[in-house]
């Protein structure tokens, strides 16, 4: 309202205050004991989730569901409208121990951490890269004025037919772009998976580009991907029916393809 464009929008899921992003999906509470307040500095109301364990040190299915988390709030952040603000340190999973005013501290907590942005150089720090660099190339997703019916559909389980109560857990939509010429992403927050049905497009087909539900490489099928074939067919019974399943916590990105273009 008011007049306001899009990049009036800073959006951001994690700033200097509060939890880093690796946090966010690893502490349900604050531990700021090294602040020297006996920890009663700080936000207490973080709207984080920990995936079952609190902590760094937990089971393999929490590990990989912190990961996914990570991926679903990053994306949800590149494909929003606005100017995305990113906290030094995400984009490779900087963890400051559950510490969420760590305002006192000029030492490790708060320092870029070279070596671990090395380590996630194939892994988090990759779909960071990747996902970034395909919103810089998405002319949909940088827009001058909100989009309207003519460029944007807004789809649940099915096309065309969103479900806006309280207790829906999905949400997708299609966006018309002059680059990329149709993307279809989609948000699945419930605990259960969903079994999607994919807008109808005659001589075209989607194409999966994004799924957070998948381990790296595969959570970005990149052009350059080598196995990225492989990964495309076991897409193609599913996609042949314009169908998409989506595990639970997790998000998707699907391009649209001439039907003759492999």
């Amino acid at each position: 309202g008011g007049g306001r464009k899009p990049w009036n929008s800073i959006n951001f899921v994690c700033a200097h205050d509060g939890f880093t992003l690796a946090d966010l999906v690893t502490y349900n509470k604050k531990h700021n004991l090294p602040n020297g307040e006996d920890n009663n500095d700080g936000e207490n109301h973080n709207n984080s989730w920990n995936c079952g364990q609190e902590g760094e040190f937990a089971n393999r299915s929490v590990r990989n569901l912190r990961k996914r988390q990570m991926r679903n709030f990053f994306l949800c952040l590149m494909v929003s409208q606005g100017v995305p603000m990113i906290y030094m340190g995400d984009e490779y999973g900087h963890t400051k121990g559950g510490n969420n005013n760590t305002y006192c501290h000029d030492n490790y907590i708060n320092y870029f951490n070279w070596g671990k942005k090395d380590e996630a150089a194939n892994d988090f720090f990759r779909f960071c890269r990747l996902v970034t660099k395909f919103r810089s190339e998405c002319e949909s997703l940088g827009l001058n004025d909100f989009p309207t019916a003519e460029r944007l559909q807004w789809h649940g389980h099915m096309p065309g037919s969103p479900d806006w109560s309280e207790g829906s857990r999905l949400v997708a939509f299609t966006l018309k772009d002059e680059e990329k010429g149709e993307i279809y992403v989609a948000f699945n927050a419930s605990h259960l998976p969903a079994m999607l049905t994919l807008p109808e497009r005659p001589g075209y087909r989607w194409e999966p580009l994004v799924d957070s539900s998948k381990p790296a490489p595969f959570d970005f099928l990149s052009d350059d991907l080598p196995e990225r074939e492989m990964a495309l067919k076991f897409h193609r019974p599913f996609l042949d029916y314009n169908l998409y399943p989506m595990l639970s916590y997790s998000s998707i990105v699907l391009s649209l393809k001439p039907n003759d273009v492999s």
